[in-house]
Parts: structure tokens; C-alpha cells; sequence
């Protein structure tokens, strides 16, 4: 009990000790930006007043009734963008972390505004690298290791076709206030390097790792599309050839089959034409195929001929009369 009192007594001290109306808290700058140190409580100056900003224990700028003197360790670094008493610091660098302190004095001296100021650089960026790799059908394990100029840590994944399990993977590095993690996200191994101001991060994908989680690419459906449109174009044009073809010989076929020729009239007279006569009107001339007939004589004798007799003429050409 009586310890209890105790801790209860020193932090009513710690509280009576710490300045009434400041402003408290951390803030991370990135090394080379400008920093507003602002004062958000209304404070007039007479003529015996101080108003000053210090950096721990050295001092930035002091304000009084009707000048303000800027310390040379800040001379052309300073700005004063409104008429609170509020500076802007420019072109922080790492030296310029610390807690920095705004103070009024007048009958008693009061801090007015406090910012605990931590200049950072970027992250460097880290390496991922695979260490092991092992696999089998159903899962694939690996181990990776992320570095960065001050430290690195390893983690094991354990992945099959859905799903990763991880073992390790963050840690603090010896710079304050800086970090490393390694995590798995949308299909890939994440090693990230942050601190409060910046952050970067090197990857590798899962499937470059493990190959056989390796995702089929989708056929692009355009390719079929068109090699099936241009097969049923061959196919018609070679079926409409065909058709051709083959009306084109049943056609010459029946054309054959159905032409009439006129019969052959043996000694069949040809009429003359009459160039007077009209062409319409004139008769159509008999055609004559065959103006031969057969011998009608007697039958020949069976005692033999002479060189003569078998000279004779077997057919007689029977030639037309003259018409009128």
C-alpha cells in the first residue's frame, strides 16, 4: 500500500513539474523538407516581454516588442509566414532533430509550444533474395531473406493452390524508428523498408518461385474465332466449286442425250436457192447425209471375170437434178 502511495506522489510531482499550455508531441521530418514549428495560442508582446524558439538548449530566433534577432547558427533558414510568432524552419538535416521549445517571458517565464522533431533519410532500398526452395506435388516451401544496409531477417512460406503460411518476417533495425517486414500479398513476396517518413520495398512473385503453382494463360478467344470462321469459308467455297462442277457435267450430259439428227434420204434432191425468193419463206432444205445408194443390178455371174468385169463399179453415185 504504502508503495502504491508512493508512485501515486511522483506522478503528481511529474505533473506539477511539467509546463501548463505547451503543445507536446513527435515529429518525423524527411531530411531536406521545411518544418512549420506553429503557435496555435495568442500571445502579445509589451515591452519588457521575450518570446523565443530554442532548439534544446540553443536559440533560434528571439521576438521582442519591436525587432527580432535571428541566431546565426539559422541566419537565412528561417521564415515567418504569419504574425503569430510561428516559424518556418528550412532545409532540415539530420543534426537538426531535437525537442524544440517555444518560451514567453514575461513575470514568469511559460512554454508556449514543444515539438520533439526527428529528422529521417529515406529508406535504402532492401534485396529480396530466395534462399531454398523445396516442393513436391501438393506444396512448394521456400525461404527468403530480406536485407537492408543495417540488418535482415529471413521468413519461411509454405504455399499449395489457394493458400501461404508464413513463419518470421519483421523486425526492427538497429536505426531507431526504421523497419523491415517481409510479407506475401496478391500472389507475390513483399520486403519492405520503411520508416516514418518514406518507404520502399523489393518483390518476387510467387509462381517465379514455386513453378508449378504456375496459373494456365486463357486462349485468347479471337484466334479460334477466326481460324473457325476462315475453315467454314474454305469449306463453302470448295463445296459451292464442287456444285459447279458437277451441274456444269450433268448439264453437257443431258444436252448429249437429247440432240436429234436428221435421217440420211438417200438420193434425196437439194433444192437450188432462189436468190429472188424470200428467206423466210423459202422451204427448209432436206439435208442429205447420203447420196450413195446400193448396187440394184443383177446378181453376179459365177464364172470368172475378167480384169475388166472386176473393175466395174459397185455403187453408183446418183447425183441430184438440177432443179428449176
Amino acid at each position: 500500500m504504502k508503495s502504491f502511495v508512493k508512485v501515486l506522489f511522483v506522478v503528481y510531482l511529474l505533473y506539477l513539474c511539467e509546463p501548463q499550455g505547451i503543445s507536446a508531441g513527435t515529429v518525423f521530418v524527411l531530411k531536406g523538407e521545411d518544418l512549420l514549428l506553429n503557435v496555435t495560442k495568442a500571445v502579445v508582446l509589451e515591452e519588457s516581454n521575450l518570446f523565443s524558439w530554442k532548439c534544446n538548449t540553443s536559440n533560434i530566433v528571439r521576438f521582442t516588442f519591436n525587432d527580432i534577432k535571428v541566431f546565426a547558427n539559422y541566419d537565412g533558414r528561417l521564415e515567418f509566414p504569419v504574425n503569430n510568432y510561428s516559424v518556418k524552419l528550412k532545409n532540415l538535416q539530420e543534426a537538426d532533430s531535437g525537442v524544440y521549445t517555444a518560451v514567453l517571458e514575461r513575470d514568469k517565464t511559460e512554454n508556449i509550444a514543444k515539438y520533439n522533431v526527428k529528422v529521417q533519410d529515406r529508406a535504402s532500398l532492401p534485396l529480396l533474395t530466395v534462399s531454398s526452395v523445396s516442393s513436391n506435388s501438393s506444396s512448394c516451401s521456400f525461404t527468403v531473406t530480406c536485407s537492408s544496409q543495417d540488418s535482415h531477417i529471413n521468413s519461411t512460406f509454405t504455399c499449395d493452390n489457394q493458400t501461404c503460411s508464413q513463419e518470421g518476417g519483421e523486425r526492427s533495425e538497429g536505426i531507431p524508428d526504421t523497419f523491415l517486414q517481409v510479407h506475401q500479398s496478391s500472389g507475390s513476396i513483399i520486403c519492405n523498408h520503411s520508416n516514418h517518413v518514406s518507404w520502399t520495398n523489393d518483390t518476387r512473385t510467387i509462381k517465379d518461385v514455386c513453378h508449378q503453382h504456375d496459373v494456365p494463360p486463357k486462349p485468347d478467344p479471337v484466334p479460334i474465332i477466326l481460324g473457325v470462321f476462315f475453315t467454314i469459308l474454305i469449306l463453302a467455297i470448295i463445296g459451292v466449286v464442287l456444285w459447279y462442277l458437277r451441274m456444269r457435267r450433268t448439264s453437257k450430259r443431258v444436252s448429249v442425250e437429247n440432240t436429234v439428227y436428221d435421217t440420211a434420204q438417200p438420193g434425196a434432191p437439194a433444192r437450188r436457192k432462189d436468190p429472188t425468193a424470200d428467206e423466210d419463206s423459202a422451204p427448209p432444205l432436206s439435208s442429205c447425209y447420203a447420196c450413195v445408194g446400193p448396187h440394184t443390178g443383177p446378181p453376179a455371174p459365177t464364172e470368172p471375170r475378167n480384169t475388166a468385169q472386176l473393175e466395174s463399179m459397185y455403187t453408183e453415185v446418183k447425183k441430184s437434178p438440177p432443179g428449176p
